[in-house]
């Protein structure tokens, strides 16, 4: 492939993300404000002619017929990490077409040097990596101060840290409550900051779980496993009937999960280690801000979407724990290769189509793993395609699932 052809085939990619994250309201600026364009040209007049954009955002004040400010992007596909001459001579051309009304972005595939990134914090441009699988990491992004009495800073591990009165707040709603905007709140949770984590630093911190004598022939021993964790946690399991369509909780004084005893076995054991994801994953945040965190249907599903960034983050990081627990790599990959040799498919992955042929195919392999790891067939479909071993095509993919995964 040339490189002008994967340069717009990166560009095509970034822009549907982008153009994903400002529909579904989850970019830092308003969608109904806001106007995406691609390869947009805009003057400069040091050129006396236009400077063309890979993906620009302008977003306007209500009622004005010029846009107020002005996200650029510039993509780089690149087999290196972007350097600092990449950075400077971005930054040269967002001054030529609006030094104080233009924000940059850099999106690489690849990353950046530690270097790049202490002059792209110098010069207020922000850089975005893209993962193979679309997930979103921010490397660096500047926050701008609000008002004179209350400093934000940026930190990797805390998205949004305050200070008031030399009181460290970590949520928009205690900060609330500080300056007596509001004088109580529910939902806690839903202000809680969940930091982001990539779906392989979820896998990393399981794999770690996979040292102990946790599973039996590759299958995971709920039994064990709860032994396990109540010996590392101050936790206490109980299984009993659960009311108001509640299928698990976690609940911090004392500390104790519940799961509902009357679920399918599958279902059990999934609502079990979702449960054990909020422990491992958020318990020392959860536990200074609320009482419990109940689970139900809709939260334990793997299709689970809300537009709230932090609900989102806390559920669906549970689940991908959850399946990465269930669902150990290794023995995945030497099961799904065992039946690709059995049944003589010599492509590296399965296609699943309206064709009858490969339908049987992909559910005789579903069904097959999920009585090996005594999982849903639905979090081994998902797993599958995240690992590039199943295409679907079917009128309901898990595709665009794929892409909301941890961002």
């Amino acid at each position: 492939m040339n490189t002008t052809l994967k340069g717009d085939i990166f560009e095509k990619r970034v822009f549907d993300l982008l153009k994903e994250l400002l529909e579904n309201d989850e970019f830092y600026l308003s969608r109904n404000h806001s106007e995406i364009f691609a390869k947009k040209g805009y003057p400069s007049e040091r050129r006396k002619s236009d400077i063309i954009f890979d993906i620009t955002i302008e977003s306007y004040i209500p009622n004005a017929e010029q846009y107020s400010h002005l996200t650029v992007f510039e993509c780089k596909d690149l087999n290196k990490n972007v350097s600092v001459d990449d950075i400077e001579e971005f930054e040269s051309k967002l001054r030529q077409v609006g030094e104080h009304d233009t924000k940059g972005i850099m999106v690489s595939t690849k990353g950046f040097a530690k270097r790049t990134i202490n002059i792209a914090k110098s010069l207020k441009i922000g850089l975005l990596k893209v993962q193979s699988n679309n997930q979103l990491d921010w490397i660096n992004f500047r926050k701008d101060k609000f008002k004179q009495e209350i400093e934000f800073e940026d930190n990797n591990s805390e998205p949004f840290l305050a200070s008031v009165n030399n009181k460290v707040l970590t949520n928009l709603a205690d900060l609330l409550l500080e300056l007596k905007i509001i004088d109580s709140y529910t939902h806690k949770e839903k202000y809680i900051n969940i930091p982001y984590l990539t779906e392989k630093r979820i896998e990393g911190i399981v794999e770690r779980l996979y040292g102990y004598d946790i599973h039996e022939n590759y299958c995971l021993d709920t039994q064990k496993l709860c032994e396990f964790i109540e010996s590392k946690y101050p936790v206490k399991f109980e299984f009993n009937n659960l009311t108001d369509d509640i299928l698990g909780k976690i609940e911090f004084n004392p500390m104790k999960i519940t799961v509902d005893k009357n679920l399918e076995e599958n279902r059990l054991r999934f609502t079990l280690c979702h449960e054990i994801g909020h422990l491992i994953l958020h318990g020392k945040l959860l536990e200074n801000s609320i009482d419990k965190k109940e689970d139900n249907d809709y939260s334990l599903s793997l299709k689970y979407y809300v537009s709230d960034m932090s609900n989102r983050r806390l559920e669906i990081q549970a689940n991908i724990f959850a399946s990465h627990l269930l669902i150990p790599l290794n023995p995945l990959l030497k099961e799904v290769s065992k039946y690709f040799a059995k049944e003589r498919i010599h492509k590296s992955y399965l296609y699943l189509d309206n064709q009858p042929v490969n339908r049987l195919l992909v559910l005789n392999l579903l069904n097959k793993l999920s009585i090996k790891f005594k999982a849903s067939n639905e979090s081994i479909k998902i797993r599958l395609i995240a690992l590039n071993l199943l295409k679907d095509e079917t009128n309901f993919s898990f595709k665009q699932l794929l892409k909301n995964r941890t961002r």
